[in-house]
């Protein structure tokens, strides 16, 4: 009886480790299982909130700037706001400097420049408006938006009439609707990306060390 009864309590024992090793599998599994969760979770959550502050870029007084297209080395984004109680909307490239050097080199003096990356900078004003310190009237509509730097300290902007080019590649001076001068001062930040923002009765863009602006008023005022 003996070889027997030992041989039950063998049987008892095995028993009892499968089940405790069973119970152990099923308690890890359920860790890694809610500890994958809750990561997949924390993921998503940073993915809303990324896809968030990009969809609500910047933000003024009297505009804001949303990402229209981000699967591009330079984003799309566009500008929509009020200059001076007109409507207006910028629609930009918007490169980085990426340890570059910006003027005078990848933006080279004497050269009209698309004002961006891809596309040329397209600019919208709802109604006649008055541009530049000249004060010249620009009536409504889309219109490429090109600048041409003399240098660093001196810019040129120009409304061209063809609104849908790729660069400067195609552009003819012929189809300038308005040409006026631009101010450039140093940033008081230095600005990885390209972006426009408007500032009082200014448009203003910021790149690396240097802001360019020019002013702008309705045309009935």
């Amino acid at each position: 009886m003996r070889p027997f009864t030992l041989l039950i309590a063998l049987f008892a024992l095995l028993f009892s480790a499968c089940e405790t090793t069973s119970s152990t599998a099923d308690s890890v599994t359920d860790a890694v299982t809610e500890t994958a969760t809750d990561a997949a979770n924390t993921a998503q959550n940073a993915i809303s909130d990324a896809a968030e502050a990009a969809s609500e870029l910047m933000k003024g007084e009297n505009y804001e700037v949303k990402v229209i297209d981000d699967k591009i080395k330079s984003p799309r984004k566009e500008l929509t706001g009020e200059i001076a109680g007109v409507p207006v909307t910028i629609n930009y490239g918007s490169p980085a400097v990426n340890d570059r050097v910006i003027y005078g080199d990848l933006v080279p003096y004497e050269k009209v420049w698309r004002t961006g990356a891809n596309e040329a900078t397209r600019i919208t004003f709802g109604e006649d408006v008055k541009v530049g310190t000249e004060g010249t009237v620009l009536k409504a509509g889309t219109y490429s938006l090109f600048t041409l730097p003399a240098s660093k300290e001196e810019w040129t902007i120009i409304f061209n009439k063809v609104a849908d080019q790729w660069g400067a590649y195609d552009y003819e001076d012929s189809s300038d609707a308005a040409r006026v001068s631009g101010s450039s001062a140093a940033a008081s930040a230095k600005a990885e990306r390209m972006d426009f923002v408007l500032a009082g009765n200014e448009i203003r863009f910021m790149w690396d060390d240097l802001m360019v602006s020019f002013p702008v008023d309705a045309a009935s005022k």
